[in-house]
């Protein structure tokens, strides 16, 4: 570690044994009766049984306009901070229930001025359904991060979750394979699914882990992270799924279109005291799985393949809510994906073949033991989450192929498959204290253990038999973190922070790196908020063991393995929010990876497997407007503009070193992206 960044983190290091905070803070009220602004919090439950309800919108509105907006906590608490003295209504919105307004005054000379909302179920029945909508993608404007919310999407049906993030976040691209790129990052995003972790699956798998319809709410973090926040964080992706109001509710539905696309889904859920279930299953198939797939030379013209795909998807959550300091979720997820992938066709004959399963377990138990939303005395919270993640992939060729992978110095050809799988099994605790309103400490660690299987066999064309490959895999992943946050007033924030990871996967041993974070934001009011930002990124990758395979297609060489990516990242941002309903974010940020990973696949074969880039530096500025104006026209617009390229040799992915080819742009690099939406 270089003296300079040993010196950042001995000074994050004596923050953190401060006990400064965690999250974003209330300031202190002491000298209150010098402030010319106020705070607005409260809670939003359930009327019938007093469930804390998650992710629920408010907005803060004056004279017709939005003034400022948050999101409810995981027992439904929320504050909205900086607001000028004066006289406001407060909405409220939660799927699956009738929105409430309530009038509330905000005095100078009072730090917090409280609303309670027990909003009501709304039945389901035509009689109650209101033909009113916006753009499902709200911003923050308080930590600049983008909102998905399913209350306002009305999608298509065949829309999947990776299209809503291709959507939805500014710099983000979706490649024909359906895999994301964020910040020209090469999908390295973490799902979190009610808190707790999902880790990534096998380098090229294209299933979907879970279908858009489980969603209540996304809140995509593609900068300014907390130490909480390590493993692959391109993007954060906090997922929060939902469990509909009411008694016993059951909807199917079914869709038809062309190349032979077609789907069906089925919702069930049910309430019963302190008990709320829900299921989703849902299945669609195409011919048309991916496309552009190939570009005909002799017609100069693309040529879409009609290949055949079917994706199921199941997901089932059972939450407990004991108390109002309690809240326990169960999530089980289970999806496949089978289709055909022309690799190498010969004259447009598709008969390869893959499929992919993905599944997850999540439990998570939090508890506050605080009483009172508002009060001025000492709160904490204790977060628990234990998760298993699995997942395979099975690809078989056909035998019309060409058979184009060799084992050197053997020059027979041969036509590859592969069969593998793995399960993570790990857990997550947190702990955050807030000793008094502007100050909170936050401290956890998330340890994970991955195994699996990794075979390779090859025929030739006629379907002979020819070597083979069979490995085990093992490996592991520790963070340790302690982060802090003060807020001497409103206006400021500071939040500061150090994390410790520990990577082991085959052949790489044991990586590690202590990584410190600085993010200082200021607001001004509840219409502006700059920040700069500061972290060390640490990026472990897969643990995956190609090296048997790689070996043998390079004549018994095998290389060094794909080291975890080391990043330094730097962030500016700013979001203003008009009186006329239109809110702006302009951000900019530049990264250096030393080493930085890409994907490759092993010649002659449809084998993904990652390897690191010498250097990688990416720079980029990005541009949201969310527009919401009085009147029934609603919409948003992404804008990005990004350079990614890299220095050096490549090396990694268990292929000998290739020599330094000077700068080069990366596969993912899409300089311009933009997306657009508009409801009316």
């Amino acid at each position: 570690m270089s003296s300079k960044r040993f010196y950042h983190a001995a000074v994050v290091v004596w923050l953190a044994g401060s006990g400064l905070a965690a999250r974003p803070v209330s300031a202190t009220t002491v000298g209150a009766g010098l402030r010319d602004d106020g705070d607005v919090g409260g809670s939003v439950a359930d009327s019938a049984t007093g469930t804390p309800l998650p992710g629920g919108q408010v907005r803060i509105v004056r004279d017709g306009n939005t003034i400022a907006t948050a999101s409810t906590d995981a027992f439904g608490r929320f504050v909205i901070h900086n607001l000028p003295a004066g006289a406001y209504s407060v909405e409220v919105r939660y799927l699956g229930y009738r929105a409430e307004t309530r009038d509330v005054s905000v005095a100078a000379d009072e730090g917090l001025s409280l609303t309670n909302f027990r909003l009501v179920p709304l039945p389901i029945n035509l009689s109650a359904v209101e033909v009113t909508s916006t753009v499902p993608l709200a911003v923050d404007t308080r930590t600049g991060d983008q909102v998905f919310k399913q209350n306002d999407y009305h999608g298509a049906p065949t829309n999947t979750t990776s299209q809503i993030l291709q959507q939805s976040i500014v710099g983000a691209a979706r490649a024909p394979t359906g895999e994301v790129h964020i910040r020209g990052q090469h999908a390295e995003y973490t799902y979190y699914v009610d808190g707790v972790p999902v880790p990534a699956g096998i380098s090229g798998s294209l299933n979907e882990l879970f279908d858009p319809q489980v969603v209540n709410q996304i809140d995509f973090q593609t900068g300014g992270w907390d130490a909480e926040y390590g493993n692959k964080n391109a993007a954060i992706v906090n997922v929060t799924t939902r469990i509909p109001s009411g008694g016993l509710h059951l909807d199917a539905s079914g869709y038809g279109g062309s190349f032979s696309s077609n789907g069906q889904a089925l919702n069930v859920s049910t309430n019963a005291g302190k008990f709320g279930f829900f299921f989703s299953g849902a299945r669609q198939g195409t011919d048309m799985r991916r496309e552009p797939v190939v570009f005909d030379t002799v017609t100069q013209t693309v040529e879409n393949f009609h290949n055949d795909g079917t994706d199921l998807f199941g997901f089932a959550k059972v939450q407990y809510i004991p108390s109002d300091r309690d809240v326990v979720n169960l999530d089980v997820n289970r999806s496949r994906t089978h289709f055909a992938v022309p690799f190498d066709s010969v004259e447009g004959i598709i008969d390869d073949h893959q499929q992919d399963v993905n599944g997850f377990v999540n439990l998570g138990w939090r508890h506050r033991f605080d009483s009172e939303t508002g009060s001025e005395s000492r709160s904490s919270e204790l977060f628990l989450g234990a998760f298993f993640r699995d997942g395979s992939l099975n690809y078989t060729p056909g035998l019309s192929d060409s058979a184009t992978f060799v084992f050197s110095p053997d020059t027979a050809h041969y036509i590859l498959s592969e069969d593998r799988n793995f399960h993570t099994a790990g857990l997550k605790l947190d702990y955050t204290l807030q000793p008094h309103h502007g100050l909170e400490f936050k401290t956890g660690v998330l340890a994970s253990y991955t195994g699996g299987h990794e075979d390779f066999s090859t025929v030739t064309n006629g379907g002979s038999p020819g070597p083979a490959s069979n490995s085990d895999l093992k490996g592991s992943d520790v963070g340790v973190y302690a982060q802090t946050a003060i807020a001497p007033s409103d206006k400021w924030e500071l939040r500061t922070g150090v994390r410790f990871d520990n990577h082991n996967a085959p052949f790489a041993g044991n990586q590690n790196q202590v990584s410190p974070r600085v993010k200082l934001s200021f607001f001004p009011d509840p219409a502006n908020t700059f920040w700069v930002y500061y972290g060390r990124l640490f990026l472990p990758t897969n643990v995956e063991d190609l090296r048997a395979i790689t070996s043998d297609a390079q004549g018994g060489v095998a290389a060094a393995p794909t080291l975890p990516e080391r990043d330094d990242f730097y962030e500016v941002g700013f979001v203003h929010r008009f009186p006329f309903g239109v809110v702006t974010k302009l951000s900019a940020y530049h990264k250096v990876s030393s080493p930085g990973i890409d994907d490759n696949t092993v010649p002659g074969s449809a084998i993904v497997t990652s390897v690191n880039i010498e250097q990688v530096r990416i720079t980029g500025i990005e541009a949201v407007a969310e527009i919401r104006p009085k009147g029934p026209v609603s919409g948003y617009m992404n804008v990005a503009l990004n350079h990614a390229y890299g220095y050096g040799a490549i090396t990694g992915g268990f292929f000998p070193a290739q020599p330094p080819s000077g700068t080069f742009d990366l596969d993912h690099d899409q300089r311009l992206s933009g997306a657009a939406s508009v409801v009316y």
